[in-house]
């Protein structure tokens, strides 16, 4: 590896070795008053092809540098908002460094008059912040999507899982034609959309919707990427159908159509494959507990906290080739927008389906941590899970006047799952002493519903800065579930071994409503201040039915009712107060002080022990926000914020869960809430002309009140665990990320570095079990481009992690994992495209068996046909040398796991890929044509 990586290194510099690169510098003018035009975007462009080369800015005095330009014949263009973009065609020749291209003079659109333009676009458009890069001037290659053009834009990087990042920060929504797209996944944009399809890709920072409607910024811009399609795909239905078949019955299809009309816009994507493969986000939103207030938020900072995985979950941590176990999946989705009555009515809604079939092999060994009678677990298990889930989401926005809007929210989810689960398992002591053993099969079926509205209503009143709004929001979750378990188990001890049997099935009805209001009101103070006031209430009830029945020997049946298992338990959870704000945008500051009071009740009924509790807290929970805009492209932002978490249904019903015999879980009535403090610190600097950026991010959280387990491990290697509060529990995260170009190359480096700290607590046998954390992850990348024929990304990341418990200290849990890429595509004449993908994971520092290492090598070629370039043929193989292998490791509350499980292998795909474009998929710079009336 480190031979290969030295090759191309040594090519990259060889090559960089025969062009003199040469700075250019020259002045803009306005024609009119002959004076220096401030800050122009100036581009250079290749003469042959347009495609855009570097991009820089005047200063004040209108002067412009370029550095590291080759010789060659070039097009510089500058534009400003409000004057005719210019076009200069230059030719680098001679030694001269610098060489002077002169002076560009430009005509503002006022001193025109009636005239009609014809000039081609400018590559690079800076106004205000938005930056915009007209998609002419980046060429990709046919059928390609807009990620493959995203890589191609200077400032911008995609992550391996799809990530975008835009100068380091991470890229939170996208946007077609302004409109909102499968809102919340930028994915089915990125991986879906045509590169071709997109005239103009806009970069900016999306205030929030109060930040907006206020006018007063709040600190919650969103980094956002709007995608202007080209007016031929305004007004046309255009997509792509590919269907591939492989070895072992492997198969890959999908199609994906878009039809636009205006302001209509629908797309369409659906799938169907067995390579592990997924084009948008596939989550389980249901965990089939009754409780679907996780991250629900109102007033002074609530949150409803719900149960553990109680592995009803679907593990879809983003598919791919790395994920655990094999699934055969069906999936589709529609993103319908509209807008009527002059764009006072508008909607968005959207919808999305999945049917996933999911075997999975597991080998397991955990650590369990607990002083004197720790001992390891060995577990196999293999499961078959099957998972149908729907989503309907929609938004509409209706302005009702110039003053007053109606904004209504709605979500619908509706999930079922059915898992199968055999497994069988040994445990021994440190002295390797067998304690027990055994083996149990289970099967669970859950339905679940879940629907959440909230409708906004919003005035704004004469004086700017003066409005009142009103938030009233509302969730009804219904989960049922049903299993069955049958487990043999046998116990060693002194006086020798102890069978248990298990035979049991079990069902539960949960249903949890959740209802509140928020009214808030700003009241502006100068210009650029003001307060906000608020008052909200909140009331959360839950009920939980859950019963559990033995097998009756004497009817062969199971209708023997289990009363320690089973639970009829219900929560009422209410909380109201107020609260009061302060925000002003100064020239260079932003700042933000509040705090909130809330008063909040929690009943808990356990109808089955007819016992009742009841807890109430009042809280005072500040905030405060302060960022320091050092300039437009630099600032450094330092948050503090309180929170308070409630426990779920789960961790307060005192009924005991036993699907695994060996970990019984029982919940706690007399649990209390937890109290949260955040603080957050950024700094963010970049440089859009220089490519290069700088973002460091920290997080401390502490709090008091922590929820924690509790454990009672007993000497035959079975726990029973429950939950209380403790106090001196913290995490503090940094991630610091720098990138920069190294013209002479072609290239350009980030690296970065992440760390954690933190401690956490845990009880064993009534023991206080103090846990350090700490993780440690330098990483590394490197891109490489070659015009149209080479582009190479090399990449390396080293994750430490280290875990130390005091009840055990010759327990330390230290491992290292190491990670190094290289994706590489080169582009041949005939329009042919090769595709290396190669990965290398050492793992060490694990259980004898789990430290492995695993290369993954990926490879494809592909080839353009039909005319206009319509169709793609693609044959690609994955894991070409048949090593791939999962492994994970996970550090929890007393125990260590390392998991092995079953992974896609290799396989081959001949795939066709046809474009329905009507058009072709290149073209060459285009002409504008304005009549200007002025």
């Amino acid at each position: 590896m480190q031979k290969l990586l030295y090759i191309f290194f040594s090519c990259f510099v060889s090559l960089s070795l025969f062009s003199q690169k040469i700075t250019i510098q020259g002045r803009v003018y306005d024609s009119i008053i002959n004076k220096g035009l401030a800050y122009t975007t100036v581009s250079l462009v290749r003469q042959i092809d347009s495609t855009l080369v570097s991009f820089s800015r005047a200063d004040s005095a209108g002067n412009f540098k370029m550095n590291g330009v080759e010789k060659g014949k070039y097009l510089i263009s500058t534009s400003y908002v409000g004057y005719i973009a210019v076009w200069k065609p230059i030719e680098i020749i001679g030694n001269s460094n610098p060489q002077d291209i002169g002076d560009v003079y430009m005509q503002d659109l006022s001193s025109a008059g009636e005239v009609t333009v014809n000039t081609k676009r400018p590559p690079v458009t800076i106004n205000n912040d938005t930056l915009e890069f007209n998609t002419e001037n980046f060429k990709t290659q046919p059928n390609a999507v807009v990620e493959d053009m995203l890589k191609k834009m200077p400032g911008v990087t995609v992550e391996t899982d799809g990530t975008v990042k835009v100068n380091g920060q991470t890229v939170k929504r996208v946007l077609v034609n302004g409109k909102e797209f499968f809102t919340g996944d930028i994915k089915m944009a990125t991986k879906n959309l045509p590169a071709d399809a997109v005239d103009k890709v806009q970069v900016f920072d999306k205030q929030s919707d109060q930040s907006s409607f206020t006018g007063v910024d709040d600190g919650n811009a969103e980094k956002t990427i709007n995608l202007k399609l080209k007016k031929d795909k305004a007004n046309a239905l255009f997509g792509k159908i590919a269907a591939g078949a492989g070895n072992d019955k492997r198969y890959d299809a999908q199609t994906n159509i878009n039809k636009f009309k205006g302001d209509e816009q629908l797309f369409l994507i659906a799938m169907a494959n067995n390579t592990n493969r997924q084009g948008f986000s596939i989550s389980d939103v249901l965990n089939f507990t009754g409780e679907m207030s996780r991250g629900m938020r109102n007033g002074g900072g609530i949150v409803i906290r719900t149960d553990d995985d109680n592995d009803n979950s679907l593990p879809i941590t983003g598919l791919g080739q790395n994920q655990q176990g094999v699934a055969n999946t069906t999936a589709g989705g529609l993103n319908y927008n509209n807008a009527w009555n002059k764009n006072k009515t508008d909607l968005n809604a959207n919808y999305t389906g999945s049917d996933i079939h999911l075997l999975t092999n597991k080998q397991i060994n955990t650590q369990y941590i607990a002083g004197e009678n720790s001992y390891n677990r060995f577990q196999t298990s293999n499961s078959i899970n099957d998972n149908t889930q729907h989503r309907l989401n929609a938004i509409l926005d209706q302005k009702i006047d110039s003053s007053l809007s109606l904004k209504i929210t709605s979500a619908a989810t509706w999930q079922q799952t059915s898992k199968q689960t055999a497994s069988t398992y040994t445990s021994e002591d440190l002295n390797k002493i067998k304690l027990n053993e055994g083996y149990s099969n289970s099967t669970s079926n859950a339905d679940a519903f879940n629907l959440v509205n909230t409708a906004l209503l919003r005035k704004k009143f004469k004086k700017k800065g003066r409005t009142l709004s009103l938030n009233i929001n509302s969730t009804y979750n219904h989960s049922t579930s049903a299993g069955t378990l049958y487990s043999e188990n046998k116990f060693y001890t002194d006086a020798g071994s102890n069978d248990s049997l298990i035979n049991q099935t079990n069902s539960r009805d949960a249903i949890t409503r959740n209802g509140g209001a928020n009214l808030t009101y700003t009241e502006p103070i100068g210009k650029k201040s003001l307060l906000e006031f608020s008052s909200f209430i909140n009331a959360n009830i839950g009920n939980s039915n859950k019963q559990t029945y033995d097998y009756n020997t004497a009817s062969g049946k199971h209708d023997v009712l289990n009363t320690r298992l089973s639970n009829d338990f219900k929560s009422n959870y209410t909380y109201a107060g107020g609260s009061i704000n302060f925000r002003t945008n100064m020239k260079k500051i932003n700042l933000t002080v509040g705090s909130s009071l809330q008063s909040a009740t929690l009943r808990i009924t356990d109808n089955t022990h007819s016992q009742n509790t009841l807890q109430n807290f009042t809280d005072l929970l500040p905030n405060a926000m302060l960022q320091y805009n050092i300039s437009k492209m630099k600032n450094i932002r330092l948050q503090y914020s309180t929170s308070t978490t409630q426990p779920g249904i789960a961790q307060l019903q005192p009924v005991a869960d036993v699907s695994d015999p060996l970990n019984i879980i029982i919940g706690n009535p007399l649990l209390k809430r937890q109290y949260n403090h955040n603080i957050m610190l950024n700094f963010f600097a970049a440089d859009p002309i220089e490519r290069k950026n700088l973002f460091a991010f920290f997080n401390f959280t502490t709090s008091s009140g922590n929820i924690v387990q509790a454990q009672i491990i007993n000497p035959n290697g079975s726990r029973i665990s429950t939950y209380t509060n403790a106090n001196g529990i913290y995490n503090l995260m940094g991630n610091i990320n720098y990138g920069f170009p190294l013209k002479k190359l072609k290239s350009r480096i980030e690296i970065g570095t992440s760390t954690t700290l933190g401690k956490s607590v845990s009880y064993i046998n009534a023991q206080r079990n103090n846990i350090s954390n700490t993780s440690f992850g330098p990483n590394i990348a490197y891109d490489f481009n070659l015009e149209e024929k080479l582009d190479i990304r090399v990449t390396a990341r080293l994750n430490f992690s280290s875990s130390k418990y005091s009840l055990q200290q010759n327990a330390g849990n230290n491992y290292l994992q190491q990670r190094y890429g290289l994706e590489m595509v080169n582009y041949f004449p005939g329009k042919i495209t090769v595709s290396n993908e190669f990965n290398y994971t050492i793992n060490s520092g694990r259980f004898d068996g789990f430290n492995t290492s695993i290369p993954l090598w990926n490879v494809s070629a592909a080839k353009s046909l039909l005319k206009n370039n319509r169709g793609e043929i693609k044959f690609s193989i994955a894991d070409l040398l048949k090593k791939n292998t999962g492994i994970s490791r996970s550090s929890n509350l007393g125990y260590i796991t390392d998991e092995k499980y079953n992974v896609l292998q290799r396989y081959f795909l001949l795939t066709f890929t046809y474009s329905l474009n009507k058009s072709g998929l290149h073209g060459g710079p285009r002409t504008v044509i304005r009549t200007l009336d002025n």
